[in-house]
């Protein structure tokens, strides 16, 4: 009895889809912001209406040590990108908090500073901001931490989006891979114009030279060279197709390194005069009481 013959099983191509990394985290940390800030405005608006005859009690102060320790956890983000790899969680994880508690941190300091040179009684004279250790200094500084974070976020989203559509639509992937690529590429170039003529080999040295376009004069040939030109001119229109994907994405690389030289410095010294507020009022409120 004769057996149907099998066909042979063809191989299944899987196709890999590049996307920025994502985080579940994300709402939760958005959720805990909102119950911190709503929970701070809540005692602020009450604290309006109330007069307090001990500055000991006064939340407008406790605001202040609120809005410290969210820039501690803000800055965990940096120790555990940076330092301490061995903190629990995701760096992504970690970024949602360093992002979140960054915004209502600023919030805060504004109820905590009465909207003073916010939305009334501004000056920018040197005694407003010596005043009180430095606090209108320490929340300039902040707010200007907190805005530069915000556009670099939005930046490094973008940005990130860029990468990996093109990683996705290149046919090869990043940034090493497509430098790889190019590479047999240009080896195949190599093969393909030995022994040619002059012109052939010229404009091959030209389009080799400029990565991401081709030359625009075509060479006249030999009619045995012909074929191989076509093919050699195939191959350079990949490389050049890679080689535009590649500065794309090496520009969208340098915009959030750029950025990143930025903020972490300006992270740096706004932390210092944040800290030097902060401890200094600490010790007149817990030690010289007052």
């Amino acid at each position: 009895m004769a057996q149907a013959a099998k066909s042979p099983t063809q191989p299944r191509t899987i196709r890999r889809i590049w996307r920025t990394p994502g985080s579940k985290l994300n709402w939760l940390f958005l959720l805990a912001s909102l119950v911190i800030y709503g929970s701070v405005y809540l005692i602020d608006r009450n604290a309006l209406t109330t007069q307090f005859a001990d500055p000991a009690t006064d939340p407008f102060r406790d605001f202040g040590i609120v809005a410290f320790v969210l820039v501690l956890v803000v800055t965990a983000y940096t120790l555990r990108r940076r330092f301490a790899r061995g903190l629990p969680g995701k760096v992504q994880s970690w970024l949602w908090v360093h992002t979140w508690f960054g915004v209502i941190s600023i919030l805060i300091v504004f109820m905590h500073e009465g909207y003073q040179n916010i939305t009334h009684d501004f000056s920018f004279l040197a005694d407003r901001f010596t005043e009180a250790d430095y606090g209108t200094t320490a929340m300039y500084a902040l707010l200007l931490l907190v805005l530069t974070g915000v556009v670099g976020r939005l930046l490094d989203m973008w940005q990130a989006r860029v990468i990996a559509a093109e990683a996705d639509t290149n046919g090869v992937g990043i940034t090493r891979s497509i430098e790889e690529r190019m590479h047999e590429l240009s080896l195949t170039i190599g093969r393909l114009r030995a022994g040619k003529s002059a012109l052939f080999q010229q404009f091959c040295e030209q389009a080799l030279r400029h990565k991401a376009a081709l030359p625009d004069l075509l060479p006249v040939l030999a009619p045995q060279e012909v074929g191989d030109f076509e093919r050699a001119y195939e191959v350079l229109g990949e490389r050049a197709r890679l080689g535009r994907s590649l500065q794309r994405q090496q520009r969208a690389r340098l915009i959030i390194r750029t950025w990143r030289y930025i903020h972490i410095p300006l992270a740096c010294i706004a932390l210092g005069i944040i800290s030097y507020h902060s401890i200094v009022e600490l010790w007149k409120m817990l030690v010289l009481h007052y």
